[in-house]
């Protein structure tokens, strides 16, 4: 098995800021050319214009700067505050809090958080980990969490399929994608990788033994062990994020159906029963709710699914006839998101139960599919597709109004796509 690690061009992203910051000089100059003609725009009666939606959307980011911190912490640090679009780096005389990251040996990391004028010290935290790339994102989740009151993403990890070696394997890398490691090398079909609840093994679909069967691979001990090689095609695996649960999809009996297995080595239950195609099994962060997609009317739509009786009931998402891939928001369970076919391609909305109301979060010619949301509940990384094929993952700040997606990773990880996202507790 091949474990070459890949790392991204930090360069990259410098060079992105530096471009970014010569944007920001010529904002500035214009905003003062502005003011200066401001005063005689008011004499003569004529109308201001007000700022343009950058200028709003910097205004509602936490203006931060990496004060001391060494300059080989910097470029992990800036691409993680880069990506949130919660925070933006600025000038540290524009910043509102200067932040110095400081490596202490051991894989710890300590962190002091200075703000007002002259400045002075808010806080000071302290960070560990598996490496000092995960003490230091560890510790820019901390710093999210002190600042905004939410989750942080950054220590997470994603499982994708990329197809770098000419086929498509199963690809672990941490949230940002700095650094990432495949871990199957089948040169088969491989797809549908699904993280187990506890991030210690991945669930996943290949015909490495000629049919489609799911497998489970355990990342510690490299095992891998057989989940389901019923006749026909066995075709996913999804684990209940509370339990030991798993939803299967199996067309043992004809066509894909629902199965229950009350743990990955046990014999599933049959819980759809009709002649429709089910697919993509997404249980609510409980674990007692699930949404499957059915084509029971001709046409693939959204369904919830009573653990119960196997009964399905549509999701009124009303944007297509097309709607698919659910993904369920892991911090407001009133809020999911979903793939819609729209104007000739696909794009990713979010669908809330409270007002029964969808809202299309990407745009575009490229298409947008198989969404997953972070553990933060505002972000969602996602697969973005071009006319020509290519593939690569995006992340999106769902929340903060006017914020693009950004591209995760460069053209050196090849296609990748189906992510699956784990954070640890």
């Amino acid at each position: 098995m091949n474990h070459r690690i890949m790392n991204v061009d930090m360069d990259d992203w410098i060079n992105n800021l530096r471009r970014t910051s010569f944007s920001s000089l010529v904002i500035l100059m214009l905003s003062a050319m502005v003011c200066t003609s401001s005063s005689l725009s008011a004499q003569s009666g004529n109308k201001i214009l007000l700022p343009g939606i950058e200028s709003d959307l910097a205004r509602k980011q936490i203006a931060v700067d990496l004060g001391s911190t060494s300059s080989t912490l910097v470029p992990l640090i800036q691409k993680a505050f880069s990506l949130h679009g919660g925070f933006r780096l600025s000038h540290p005389k524009e910043s509102q809090y200067s932040i110095t990251f400081s490596a202490k040996g051991g894989n710890q990391v300590g962190i002091t958080i200075q703000s007002g004028s002259p400045p002075r010290i808010m806080k000071t935290l302290a960070s560990g980990g598996d490496s000092i790339d995960d003490a230091l994102l560890r510790g820019c989740d901390k710093v999210v969490n002190l600042l905004l009151k939410t989750p942080g993403f950054f220590a997470g990890k994603i499982s994708y399929l990329s197809n770098l070696s000419g086929y498509k394997e199963i690809f672990v890398s941490n949230a940002l994608m700095s650094t990432s490691r495949p871990n199957t090398n089948f040169k088969k079909i491989t797809f549908n990788a699904s993280w187990g609840n506890k991030g210690q093994g991945i669930f996943f679909t290949s015909n490495r033994q000629l049919f489609n069967n799911i497998f489970y691979l355990d990342l510690e001990s490299r095992k891998i062990r057989t989940i389901a090689n019923y006749r026909g095609s066995n075709l996913s695996a999804v684990q209940n994020p509370k339990n030991s649960q798993v939803a299967l999809i199996l067309s043992s009996t004809g066509n894909p159906e629902v199965w229950i297995a009350p743990n990955p080595g046990s014999k599933p239950k049959r819980l759809t029963k009709n002649k429709s195609n089910e697919s993509g099994p997404c249980w609510s962060s409980d674990g007692r709710r699930m949404i499957v997609t059915s084509d029971s009317r001709g046409k693939p739509q959204l369904y919830e699914l009573s653990l119960s009786t196997g009964s399905l009931t549509r999701i009124s998402t009303n944007v297509s006839s097309h709607c698919t891939e659910a993904s369920w928001n892991p911090i407001d369970s009133s809020k999911i998101s979903f793939t819609a076919a729209v104007g000739g391609g696909f794009q990713i909305f979010e669908y809330s139960f409270n007002s029964r109301k969808s809202r299309q979060l990407t745009k575009g010619v490229s298409h947008g599919l198989q969404s997953v949301w972070l553990n933060d509940g505002r972000h969602i990384i996602y697969t973005e597709r071009s006319s020509k094929g290519k593939m690569r993952l995006m992340i999106l700040d769902t929340e903060l109004e006017g914020a693009k997606p950004k591209a995760l990773h460069g053209a050196n990880f090849g296609n990748c796509s189906q992510a699956s996202f784990h954070y640890p507790n």
